[in-house]
């Protein structure tokens, strides 16, 4: 929750468009055109950076800061793929199943089934699209974390505990 604040205050900008610049609500036709022009030196030595580019600079920049620090805890944000397989780090994907999360959401945000499933969709769309064009891995994928936890086997307080075990150890 606070990178978004962090990145804000480097790039002199406000968390909301830092968020904004990690969606990619981009079409393909634009993300496309974006590496074209990359790829075009003349472009590319008049474009400079964009707003999103540097944004996601600032993002890794300060996943590191905080990793280097010792002892914090990274949701997301590509952290797992910024910060690699180093010994010191864990990485843990969470999941469960698209039924149980849907129950937890109606539940927890008093909202209709149908609009829980949407949601759940929408964010893992953008979350596996977010790992696969910015940092070129799969999001979930066995080998890019060091441990995954089905959280409706287990529920939420035993999978903290089997996290804090690991990291314990």
């Amino acid at each position: 929750e606070q990178l978004p604040v962090v990145v804000a205050r480097r790039l002199h900008t406000s968390p909301q468009a830092v968020e904004s610049a990690e969606d990619l609500g981009k079409s393909m036709s634009e993300r496309m055109l974006r590496a074209l022009e990359s790829g075009t030196p003349e472009i590319a030595q008049t474009a400079g950076s964009t707003f999103d580019e540097d944004c996601l600079r600032e993002i890794q920049e300060a996943v590191r800061e905080y990793a280097a620090t010792g002892r914090v805890i990274i949701v997301g944000r590509g952290a797992n793929a910024i910060l690699g397989g180093r010994d010191e780090v864990l990485r843990v994907f969470m999941h469960a199943p698209r039924d149980w999360r849907m129950r937890r959401l109606v539940e927890e945000h008093h909202v209709d089934e149908r609009s829980a499933l949407v949601e759940i969709d929408r964010i893992d769309r953008a979350r596996e699209q977010y790992m696969r064009v910015y940092y070129g891995v799969q999001w979930g994928g066995a080998q890019n974390y060091d441990m995954s936890l089905n959280t409706s086997a287990f529920g939420l307080q035993a999978t903290a505990g089997l996290i804090a075990a690991a990291v314990h150890d």
